[in-house]
């Protein structure tokens, strides 16, 4: 019978002695830097509760983690990476069955139940292959089917490289055994007969001396070993980290909507004067953890607008610079933050490259439009907008250093209630052109009225935007929908001065609203404003602000299903549509809009090439339509060129934030592509009345 490796003896020692003692040293290694990372997880931050709804998570964690939901939305990279994901399941009984054997050598898994093993060898021989192909098919993605996400990585090739290899040492152990099973005349029989591609490797091995074929059993059983504690010991130091973070990572992801930002006790922040984040160990231990997983990946970047643009924020480079902050003073942040050491570690840290201004540059963190296309993208459920904003918080409210041109955006909203700082009486003005009467809810009494028609800043003021809520006050009024409007009560939801870092403003804002609408008992409320139902309707249920909130394309599409309004007229035209981030990443409303327009005479639909999930961004959000864009090329540009691109007559949105960037766009290029409001083209077809 064929010894195994731990049964030989080496240099006077004992196989399995030396083997325990590597384990043993594989395992400590490990230990201590997992430990260490712990540490770094779970030092300064704020709290934060990540055990809410239990199985919501598990299911969350199995769909995107074990299923790799996300993963085939490439589908070469999906191939790849199911081929390698699906050998580290299925391979990690093998490798304890390994250590097994190496401590106790005969003694196999003695909790496996009768039968199983000869099926799993099957199943492994085939996995052993179909891994290794997964990796050919990495490599290639990365050196010969170059893909523009994918940068060149030492510390990548290296990973794969070693997987390959664990890949073909634990054939060359199997076919070397075989073989040399077969030389001391062992029956082909048993595990021989449910390892084909084994056996097959085998025979071509035959022709060796018994004592070749042991060499390259025992060197390739010790080296596939050996890997196998090199692998899990790099892992910590490499992008691969997320290996052991991913699924964790998953678990704990966010459970709330996309479009919700956190909020934090604004008076609690101001008594120690501590707004955001000014030192990366700032972030909560769920933003670091982030920062572990990120595979590099860089499907963050493909419709990144600030990266197509030539800005200098790229969501995988800004992730990797935060981690790469989070390691340069780890055993500091660790040292001083278990009070060890003579005041070194303090010292270091005192004289440590900042965070702002260092590894983050302060254009980087004002380039981002927080469209989420980086969020929607990541696999491994990693959030950006949140620690951008946790930045801008801290430039904001305790450095007031912000770009120029927010100041007057904030002083607007804190004194007229609208970024433009019109006046607040003006509000209601756009309503004097229509041929019925507009009331407010003061006038109208909470009884009469079916949903408050939230207007918004820019519904209010910009004239284009006024056309749009003329058109949806029309749409209602033709329904029968009683509605109404606050008139000079409402001012801005705080949207903009939320993302650009002045929480102070924004929460002020909200607990005004608020306040306002349950004065009136509003249960529901409609708006034209992406920006604005997300804030009512996922960010206003923190203070107190729980309404049915409906984008005005929801509730007109469903006007139009139930016979309320029939749309009759319309000029033949071929349109595109452009998603707003606002109200389809953030609030997953794609149908909506596209049914209206499906449903008004003479519309032909042409999806953009970059629409619903993957739509571009028009370079409005965050905050960024209040300011200038000088670097790189113009977000707004670069999405009507592919509007332009696309061959349409006309072009269909649902934001007036997208229809000022677009409009705005269509001028600066002297585009063709016309912009009309969703809402317009289906006032527009609505019947004549006499009279």
């Amino acid at each position: 019978m064929t010894i195994t490796p731990a049964q030989a003896t080496y240099f006077g020692f004992s196989g399995t002695l030396v083997f325990a003692l590597l384990l043993l040293a594989a395992l400590v290694f490990f230990t201590y830097t997992a430990s260490r990372r712990i540490q770094l997880l779970t030092l300064g931050g704020a709290p934060e509760n990540r055990l809410d709804h239990p199985l919501a998570r598990l299911w969350h964690m199995v769909e995107y983690g074990l299923l790799q939901r996300k993963m085939f939305r490439d589908p070469y990279a999906g191939l790849y990476h199911a081929l390698i994901f699906g050998g580290f399941l299925v391979l990690s009984l093998r490798t304890l069955m390994l250590v097994f054997e190496g401590l106790f050598p005969g003694a196999g898994l003695p909790f496996l139940p009768a039968g199983f093993w000869e099926g799993y060898l099957l199943v492994k021989d085939l996995v052993l292959v179909t891994t290794l192909a997964g990796v050919v098919l990495a490599l290639a993605r990365r050196h010969v089917a170059k893909k523009e996400r994918l940068d060149p990585s030492f510390d990548a090739d290296l990973i794969l490289l070693l997987i390959g290899f664990l890949m073909v040492t634990d054939l060359g152990a199997g076919a070397a055994k075989m073989a040399l099973d077969a030389t001391k005349g062992a029956a082909l029989t048993g595990s021989a007969l449910w390892e084909p591609l084994t056996y097959s490797l085998s025979k071509n091995l035959f022709s060796l001396s018994p004592s070749s074929l042991q060499s390259i059993y025992f060197g390739c059983w010790w080296a596939h070993l050996a890997a196998i504690f090199v692998f899990a010991n790099y892992l910590p130091f490499a992008k691969h980290f997320h290996v052991i973070t991913a699924l964790p990572n998953l678990f704990f992801a966010k459970l709330e909507p996309a479009g919700k930002m956190a909020t934090f006790d604004i008076e609690k922040a101001a008594e120690v004067e501590k707004f955001g984040v000014s030192k990366v160990e700032g972030f909560t231990w769920k933003q670091k953890l982030d920062m572990f997983t990120c595979t590099e990946c860089g499907r963050c970047r493909e419709v990144c607008p600030t990266h197509l643009t030539g800005k200098p924020l790229s969501p995988k480079g800004f992730m990797v610079d935060l981690r790469n902050a989070l390691y340069a003073d780890a055993d500091a942040l660790i040292d001083a933050d278990a009070g060890r050491g003579d005041g070194s570690a303090e010292a270091k840290l005192a004289a440590r490259r900042p965070l702002i201004g260092g590894w983050i540059d302060e254009e980087t963190i004002w380039a981002c439009t927080t469209c989420r296309y980086c969020e929607h993208a990541c696999p491994v459920g990693i959030t950006f907008v949140d620690k951008i904003t946790d930045l801008r918080r801290h430039l904001v409210l305790e450095k007031s250093a912000f770009p120029k041109e927010a100041q007057t955006a904030f002083n607007g909203m804190e004194r007229q209630g609208n970024p433009w700082n019109l006046a607040a009486s003006d509000r209601g003005a756009w309503t004097k052109d229509l041929p019925f009467p507009v009331l407010t809810m003061a006038e109208a009494g909470r009884a009469n009225v079916e949903v408050l028609f939230w207007v918004g800043c820019a519904g209010s003021y910009e004239e284009r935007g006024k056309r749009v809520s003329q058109a949806l006050a029309r749409l209602l009024h033709e329904a029968g929908v009683t509605f109404a409007i606050l008139g000079s009560e409402e001012t801005c939801t705080g949207d903009a001065a939320r993302r650009l870092g002045n929480e102070y403003l924004f929460q002020t804002l909200a607990q005004q609203n608020v306040e306002t609408m349950k004065g009136y008992g509003v249960t529901k409320i409609v708006t034209n404003c992406p920006h604005c139902f997300n804030t009512l309707r996922n960010e206003y249920p923190d203070f107190g602000g729980t309404f049915e909130v409906m984008h005005g394309t929801e509730l007109v599409a469903r006007l139009v299903h139930e016979g309320r309004i029939h749309l009759v007229n319309g000029a033949s035209r071929s349109l595109s549509f452009h998603d707003p981030c606002y109200l389809g990443r953030h609030n997953g409303v794609y149908d909506a809009p596209r049914e209206l327009l499906n449903a008004i005479p003479g519309i032909a639909l042409k999806e953009l090439p970059r629409s619903r999930e993957n739509g571009m961004c028009c370079g409005a959000g965050g905050g960024r339509m209040w300011l200038d864009e000088t670097i790189g090329a113009r977000v707004n540009q670069a999405r009507f060129a592919e509007i332009e691109a696309n061959g349409t007559d006309a072009v269909g949105v649902s934001c007036p934030f997208c229809m000022v960037m677009l409009g705005n766009a269509k001028t600066e290029l002297s585009g063709k592509t016309e912009a009309f409001d969703v809402l317009e083209l289906a006032a527009q077809a609505l019947p004549v009345h006499p009279g």
